[in-house]
């Protein structure tokens, strides 16, 4: 599974395509759409995984059809590549991350956040009872696995600030995506960018004991969401009927959210279908997935600015961005149910 901060890069010929791109995906494909239907094109972040259960329970509920919506859900090729299909109009929305709005809002692509998909971070601090981490302190002198993201190093410095420590107390070592090997074979003592709903579990299930798992806005960094929901913020502005398809979209989606939470055996069905996750991984991720789609303080799916401020103020400060941005410029709340 991606993790949240890898930096875009946008195409040489990207103004040309913009231009050349006048006919949506969902225009381009109502041949294909059920009559009095639109169909919309939904690049997804990465492989399908638990992280997009509510959008599977939807389809598989048909909440999307319901919705006048025919949505047709791929995974990408590239991890960067979803932001840059809505932007260039070869797909009619993405899941993506929100540090990576940041990155889009610095290299001036045309995308927007309009509804929460994981409004906590997933991403954690993992290491094995064994180890006796459990507090950010307790990595005084110890080894943390990183994948070697711009990310890590910020996250990293933070924990260190928060948590007392002088610079340098903790070594880090890159091992790529090989987390949860660095781990379980001790090259490291802990790692950081495993997700608490699937390398957590993961672990877990191998070892037969729940890991120490500190979210990463336990570790000093703001909260954020990890997956969002991402339009084109030229389409919005321009097109009334996109608009009201996004409107249509995030409904049905917060629907199937809403609905998996009470419905969870039929959410993991969904989920069985849909990945190639075992059964057994599953019936655990799922309902803990789930468990996190309403945080305490919002309604399921919502945005709140004063948040992506703060988050996007951190990320200027770590020098992951050269230059603060408004979240008004990566966010919007108009497209949200009139409860948020």
């Amino acid at each position: 599974m991606k993790r949240a901060v890898v930096p875009l890069v946008l195409a040489a010929t990207l103004a040309v395509a913009l231009a050349a791109c006048g006919n949506s995906p969902a225009r381009q494909a109502q041949a294909g759409a059920r009559p009095g239907q639109t169909q919309v094109a939904l690049s997804l972040d990465w492989t399908p995984n638990p992280d997009h259960v509510g959008l599977y329970y939807a389809q598989s509920k048909g909440l999307f059809q319901q919705a006048g919506l025919t949505v047709r859900m791929r995974a990408p090729s590239d991890p960067s590549a979803p932001l840059k299909l809505v932007a260039l109009r070869k797909a009619d929305l993405a899941i993506s991350y929100e540090p990576d709005l940041f990155f889009a809002a610095a290299k001036h692509l045309p995308v927007t956040a309009v509804a929460s998909v994981i409004p906590v971070p997933l991403n954690s601090l993992i290491a094995l009872p064994s180890s006796g981490i459990t507090t950010p302190a307790s990595l005084k002198g110890r080894k943390v696995g990183i994948t070697g993201i711009p990310s890590d190093d910020a996250i990293l410095q933070t924990l260190e600030r928060s948590a007392g420590l002088s610079h340098g107390d903790v070594t880090p070592v890159s091992v790529g995506y090989n987390l949860v090997p660095a781990l379980l074979s001790h090259k490291v003592d802990a790692i950081l960018g495993g997700y608490r709903n699937v390398e957590a579990i993961q672990i877990a299930q191998q070892t037969g004991r729940a890991p120490v798992t500190l979210p990463v806005d336990r570790l000093g960094v703001p909260s954020y969401d990890e997956l969002v929901l991402v339009a084109n913020t030229t389409r919005l502005r321009g097109d009334p009927a996109y608009a009201t398809t996004v409107r249509r979209f995030i409904t049905a989606m917060l629907a199937g959210a809403s609905a998996a939470r009470a419905d969870q055996p039929a959410a993991v069905t969904a989920m069985t279908r849909a990945t190639t996750y075992t059964p057994k991984f599953l019936q655990a991720s799922v309902p803990t997935t789930l468990t996190l789609l309403t945080p305490p303080d919002r309604p399921i799916g919502c945005l709140d600015q004063s948040a992506w401020q703060r988050y996007g103020d951190w990320m200027h400060t770590t020098g992951l961005l050269p230059t603060a941005i408004s979240a008004t410029t990566v966010m919007t709340t108009a497209y949200l149910p009139s409860r948020c």
